[in-house]
């Protein structure tokens, strides 16, 4: 018996699967936009641009950072220039990262993702913890346990449900060194938003904003902005679902 497949079966027909399309968005990611959700396909879908404004961070002091001489290299494409020693942040630039990052953190929420904001400011913490809680998210504000997130086999016993984006209101740790969950959430592959201040890096946040990450006011401002994100997610999940 002749176990040779027939040239002319149609069952031997092999499907040609056109590649120069997918190698070409290797390159060119842009090209995939049109196959995106229509939502997804619009850059300001929940219109947060509307919601940033160059005076409010002003007067909110984002645009001050650390002295000049503990500048960090990776940071100096975000400046403005330097006053009386210390960083100035250009806040057009800050402007536009921030916008960016706002409808990311709305895309997240209309789909439903968890939220967790991270920060070792003492100053800070109570007030963060506290809106995190009236956005109906997570908080950690206290000593980071190396392994939270790479380890939860071990340190919780149990399947534990990561994280859809990690926002670090500082990217820095109490000891200004690099928080460890930046590392451990880009081990993971955790979307992050990070305020990133002049004496930081920018290195392993998905999105970083360049500003003040230890000024009250500046941490207050971006709360409400994080906050008014989430809300607008949350909205046009409720209307998607009722089919309005």
């Amino acid at each position: 018996m002749d176990y040779r497949k027939p040239k002319n079966s149609s069952a031997s027909t092999e499907i040609q699967i056109d590649v120069e399309p997918t190698a070409k968005a290797l390159r060119h990611p842009s090209l995939l936009k049109k196959y995106l959700d229509p939502i997804l396909q619009d850059e300001d879908y929940f219109k947060m641009s509307k919601a940033v404004s160059i005076t409010e961070m002003f007067n909110a002091r984002v645009h001050y950072g650390h002295r000049i001489g503990t500048l960090n290299d990776n940071m100096k494409w975000s400046l403005y220039g330097e006053r009386l020693g210390v960083c100035i942040f250009d806040l057009d630039v800050t402007k536009k990262y921030l916008i960016k990052a706002l409808n990311f953190l709305a895309h997240v929420s209309y789909r439903g993702g968890l939220v967790l904001f991270i920060s070792s400011d003492r100053a800070n913490m109570l007030m963060i913890e506290k809106m995190a809680a009236e956005m109906g998210q997570y908080s950690h504000t206290r000593k980071w346990q190396e392994g939270t997130l790479t380890n939860t086999g071990q340190l919780f016993g149990a399947n534990v449900r990561l994280p859809d984006v990690i926002i670090f209101l500082s990217t820095l740790s109490s000891t200004l060194e690099r928080h460890p969950a930046v590392v451990e959430s880009a081990k993971l592959a955790i979307p992050s938003i990070g305020i990133c201040d002049s004496n930081a890096s920018p290195n392993y946040v998905t999105y970083p904003i360049p500003g003040n990450d230890d000024s009250s006011p500046t941490i207050r401002y971006y709360m409400n902005l994080f906050k008014l994100a989430i809300e607008r997610g949350k909205e046009a999940r409720e209307k998607a679902l009722s089919g309005n």
